[in-house]
């Protein structure tokens, strides 16, 4: 299918790309899950692991607001335009323009940090676990650099419809951390000196992610080569970047909200003594940031799988219909992207958080990893698991808003929610403790997005179907309640016979019912999860 031609596709061609991008991260969810179990083995939930997960926030903020956030939203708009109304090569020069640009701003940014963190560990007196979060730090900081470049190229790949690529990188990524973190077992006797290898990892993986991405773009026309016309293109790359501060702060409330929460878990583990009496009921068990960790990753597996995919698959029929002035077009891709994070959103949040313990034992409890350490996880990935239909959905109403040009709402919106985060921890944490975290994300972003919808009412111009909508809410929510009581049933009779079922039945069968049950029941209230995936369910039609 042409890029002309996508306009006019049918109903089933609605989601072209999609069933390649989530099979795909299928893939790289399995292969992070495995690199976390390597982790977990090496490390367990002890202090270095959370000193880790820590640093590695940083470097991953900046992929996820500049690469895969912020940059991607400013700029792949521009580019379908300008490839759409001058064709390739005008398109790649202006490519060209803003990846310069990039590396000149972010790459400023990063060697900036480094210098001041190079000068913190050559002369300030810092603690053992303080050290090594700062050297951490400095070794995969120029990740964010790299990473962010090979996101732009992803960009430019899927403005064009090329999503193979870009959805098997992450898989190379996780790859290359397995094959240097693998030999550290055997070769590196302290646990400082296998993160330190899994740290540089991080960045050759970054800089492999690259050189592939950018090979695949020049095969599409894509190159980083300067244009004759480069003062022409400065407005444009000044429109990308300056759209790219509204855009930051609108997609950083889920990234910063992590962020938060992951640097008050390694505060208040408290490991050097003792506290102050009014912060004593704040204290932490050492080994939160870790769990919390943990807890994140089971709960991106779903999130990435289907929510990531389907925003990168529908952000550009997002733009090309607002630009065109297809209301309705837009409008049907909206409705069509709720109803599927009901239908799949809903059963993942319940099932994630039914199945917490199981999945968490048999993915993690070896090694190092003991099992209050399994406890704490569990809890983290049953907390995290209920928000999995929030999270998508805000994920797909944000991209509405920069498909048609209105990132100040995200921002808005953004900043309310990252502030009642912070509320919110401040107000559970004495009562919920270690599991406050992820319950106050889930609660401001649920907020957000319920100030998304009744916002995004106003902005578009054909109504979406809340009939429509609410038929699919109800036959979703049925399946959902009859799923999660024939899994509680199926949990409860193989915990009583532990001794003699292993790990992977305790997990793999209660999985498998709930597959089972669910779509069972939405056949029967008359919803076929493969027709939706076609097309949207319009009563209105």
């Amino acid at each position: 299918m042409s890029d002309a031609d996508d306009n006019t596709s049918p109903a089933a061609g609605r989601l072209k790309g999609f069933s390649i991008v989530s099979s795909l991260t299928v893939v790289s969810r399995i292969t992070g899950l495995a690199r976390d179990m390597l982790m977990a083995s090496l490390f367990g939930t002890g202090w270095v692991l959370d000193t880790f997960t820590v640093a590695f926030r940083i470097p991953g903020l900046f992929r996820r607001l500049f690469g895969e956030g912020a940059m991607t939203a400013a700029f792949l708009p521009r580019f379908v335009d300008e490839d759409a109304r001058h064709g390739r090569a005008a398109a790649s020069a202006m490519f060209a323009a803003v990846a310069r640009q990039l590396v000149l701003r972010l790459g400023s940014i990063v060697l900036i940090v480094e210098l001041l963190l190079c000068g913190a560990l050559a002369l300030a007196d810092l603690s053992e676990r303080t050290y090594l979060l700062v050297e951490l730090t400095t070794l995969m900081l120029p990740y964010a650099l790299v990473i962010c470049l090979a996101a732009l190229h992803c960009a430019a790949l899927n403005a064009v419809h090329h999503f193979l690529i870009p959805a098997m990188l992450p898989i190379v990524f996780n790859l290359v951390w397995l094959s240097c973190g693998l030999p550290a077992m055997g070769l590196l006797a302290t646990e400082a000196a296998r993160v330190r290898s899994v740290a540089l990892s991080v960045v050759a993986g970054g800089f492999l992610q690259l050189f592939i991405a950018a090979r695949t773009s020049r095969q599409y026309g894509i190159r980083n080569v300067k244009s004759q016309t480069e003062k022409k293109l400065r407005r444009q790359v000044a429109i990308v970047f300056r759209q790219m501060g509204p855009i930051l702060l609108g997609l950083s409330v889920m990234q910063l909200n992590a962020t938060i929460d992951s640097l008050l878990a390694w505060l208040l583990a408290f490991p050097d003594g003792d506290v102050p009496s009014w912060l004593e009921r704040f204290r932490l068990t050492e080994g939160t940031a870790s769990a919390l960790y943990f807890g994140q990753r089971l709960f991106q597996f779903p999130l990435g799988v289907f929510g990531i995919a389907l925003g990168t698959v529908l952000f550009p029929r997002f733009t090309r219909h607002a630009q065109a002035g297809s209301g309705k077009e837009l409008s049907r891709d909206i409705l069509h992207g709720l109803q599927l994070v009901l239908v799949v959103g809903l059963p993942a949040s319940a099932g994630l958080w039914l199945i917490s313990e199981p999945i968490t034992d048999l993915l993690f409890r070896r090694g190092a990893f003991g099992s209050e350490d399994a406890r704490l996880t569990s809890k983290m990935i049953g907390a995290y698991g209920i928000g999995v239909w929030v999270y998508c959905g805000l994920l797909i109403v944000n991209r509405v808003f920069y498909a048609i040009g209105d990132q100040r709402i995200p921002v808005r919106q953004g900043l309310i929610c990252v502030g009642l985060n912070i509320v919110l921890n401040i107000a559970l944490l004495p009562f919920l403790k270690e599991i406050a975290l992820p319950v106050a994300s889930i609660l401001a972003t649920l907020f957000q997005l319920c100030l998304a919808l009744g916002m995004l009412r106003r902005r578009v111009p054909e109504p979406i179907g809340r009939g429509s909508l609410a038929v699919v809410l109800w036959k979703s929510t049925a399946g959902t309640l009859v799923m999660a009581a024939a899994c509680l049933a199926i949990r409860r009779f193989l915990d009583n016979e532990a001794d003699s079922v292993g790990g992977l039945v305790r997990t793999a069968v209660p999985v498998f019912a709930c597959v089972v049950v669910y779509g069972g029941t939405l056949r029967v209230l008359g919803l076929s999860p493969q027709r939706l995936l076609a097309e949207p369910i319009d009563r209105s039609r």
